[in-house]
């Protein structure tokens, strides 16, 4: 029952052109209050990472076109992706995270870079 009762809030909250003012608002995935004193460096880049890429995907979603607000998230997405994956490949003593790391920012890299043409062709 919660779980219906938050999906109807939320969709209310949609419905209601609220959703841009609560992407702006309040710590809308901010990591102010986190205690981040015992991460190491793979973790500090990589929780800032996800902190970019939750503002830059909820930015993306509140283009009016359903299309480029979908394409405009994914970028993002991607983005963090590629951000995350550098995290790893500077700070991972661990040869096999590495390569998975590269890999993984390869293949981001290449999404990353058809989206941006669709978005660039759809304006």
């Amino acid at each position: 029952m919660k779980v219906v009762r938050t999906a109807l809030v939320a969709t209310a909250l949609m419905a209601s052109g609220a959703t841009p003012l609560l992407a702006q608002g309040g710590q809308g995935g901010s990591m102010s209050g986190m205690d981040m004193k015992n991460m190491g460096p793979l973790q500090k880049a990589s929780m800032e990472a996800m902190d970019k890429m939750n503002k830059a995907m909820m930015q993306g979603m509140m283009d009016p076109d359903p299309d480029l607000a979908w394409m405009k998230g994914m970028a993002a997405h991607h983005q963090g992706a590629v951000d995350m994956s550098e995290a790893a490949i500077k700070h991972s003593k661990d040869e096999t995270v590495v390569k998975e790391a590269r890999k993984t920012k390869e293949e981001n890299e290449k999404s990353l870079r058809e989206i941006q043409a669709k978005i660039r062709k759809e304006k």
